[in-house]
């Protein structure tokens, strides 16, 4: 990932390669509850910490900048999004 993303160290990226996307663009493409949701199905250490930086990151911000509503809708997306991949949805 040659341009960098705000909140990503390396492991981060390396789980983010791992999971195919490899640029900031494909991250921006996906938005980051999808990323989060495809790392996660290859990196089962991913933590919701990852979710937040990514988030946070796409907006130009600090994670720990975020609140507890904006966390806990980006939670409430991610088990939407997981539950509908698990019953063969988009």
């Amino acid at each position: 990932m040659e341009q960098k993303l705000l909140n990503l160290g390396p492991v981060s990226v390396q789980m983010l390669k791992r999971a195919g996307f490899v640029d900031v663009e494909s991250v921006r493409a996906a938005g980051a509850v999808r990323t989060y949701l495809e790392v996660k199905a290859v990196e089962k250490k991913a933590s919701l910490n990852l979710l937040y930086a990514l988030a946070a990151g796409l907006q130009g911000r600090h994670w720990l900048e975020l609140t507890a509503e904006e966390k806990g809708r980006l939670i409430r997306e991610w088990e939407d999004l997981r539950e509908s991949f698990s019953q063969g949805g988009a």
